[in-house]
């Protein structure tokens, strides 16, 4: 980590280690990808600035009571209770296979000067908050890893005021690119095509065969008309504006990671894609990537 991005969040020795040696270690083997890199990934607070300006688009954050879904090593919620002035509370897994990632952000919000019971163990499904608790339910890469994301989008919006906003980040199975691999691949057409396309990369599908793969533009909207029927709301984005924005400028990467897998493929269309005709193609055959789900609750 940089002087300046230390200066934003504490980061101390034992969270750094936890997060390289469980994360990092998991997908180091499924992303060629060194596991120091992905586990200070997951701790970086200039990822977490960004991600509040790509929210604050919607909502101020100042003030805001936040739910974040899946908080993982807790870097978000810190870095904006900090210098955002969110009132924000975490919700993420305990138990076998998660509990590194549990402790660690209780450490890390405590090594910061925050409550650390801010962050509750609990999963998506079953939200363990009254409804209309929260002006702002976030979640980022978490929904492909649930047992039912209507469920989970159900819950979300269900403890969101009137007026909140719900702000999911995602993959798009429909798009060019497999976030978790780090693979070009085709369109995914049915939940068995991941695991026989990572094998011609010599990669191992066992993973593979437990994302969500149905997850694409086309399945957010059937599914958020079903969320409708119970708690009115208003799509206001799947993100297309923020793919088509960063295409047809200097295009930023939300990881350093995925930067220096894909950033050569980016900068050849960014060269041909005069008035980003490629962008609203992409855009039109519903494969931008991410999808940036935002949502308001009437």
């Amino acid at each position: 980590m940089t002087k300046s991005v230390e200066r934003l969040l504490v980061v101390n020795p034992e969270v750094l280690e936890k997060a390289v040696s469980s994360v990092g270690a998991f997908f180091e083997p499924l992303s060629r990808i060194d596991k120091a890199a992905l586990g200070a990934e997951h701790l970086d607070a200039a990822k977490s600035i960004g991600r509040a300006e790509l929210l604050q688009k919607y909502v101020s954050l100042e003030g805001k009571k936040l739910l974040e879904i899946g908080s993982g090593f807790g870097a978000n919620l810190a870095t904006w209770i900090k210098h955002f002035g969110v009132d924000g509370y975490g919700l993420e897994a305990d138990g076998e296979g998660f509990n590194t990632s549990f402790a660690a952000s209780r450490q890390l919000l405590s090594d910061n000067g925050i409550d650390p019971s801010r962050i509750i163990a609990g999963v998506g499904e079953k939200v363990p908050f009254e409804d209309k608790s929260f002006d702002i339910v976030y979640s980022a890469n978490v929904l492909e890893h649930t047992q039912d994301p209507q469920r989970v989008l159900m819950e979300a919006v269900r403890v969101l005021r009137p007026g909140g906003i719900l702000h999911f980040e995602m993959p798009n199975y429909l798009s060019y690119f497999e976030g978790h691999y780090m693979i070009l691949q085709p369109p995914i057409l049915f939940r068995g095509m991941l695991p026989l396309w990572v094998r011609l990369y010599r990669r191992d599908p066992v993973f593979a065969r437990t994302l969500q793969t149905a997850i694409n533009p086309r399945w957010c909207r059937r599914t958020l008309a079903r969320v409708d029927q119970a708690y009115p709301i208003q799509l206001l984005s799947l993100g297309e504006d923020v793919f088509l924005e960063r295409l047809s400028n200097a295009f930023r990467f939300e990881k350093p990671t995925v930067a220096g897998k894909i950033g050569w493929l980016v900068k050849l269309i960014q060269r041909a894609n005069r008035r980003n005709w490629i962008g609203h193609m992409i855009v039109a055959l519903q494969g931008h990537y991410p999808i940036y789900m935002t949502v308001l609750r009437k």
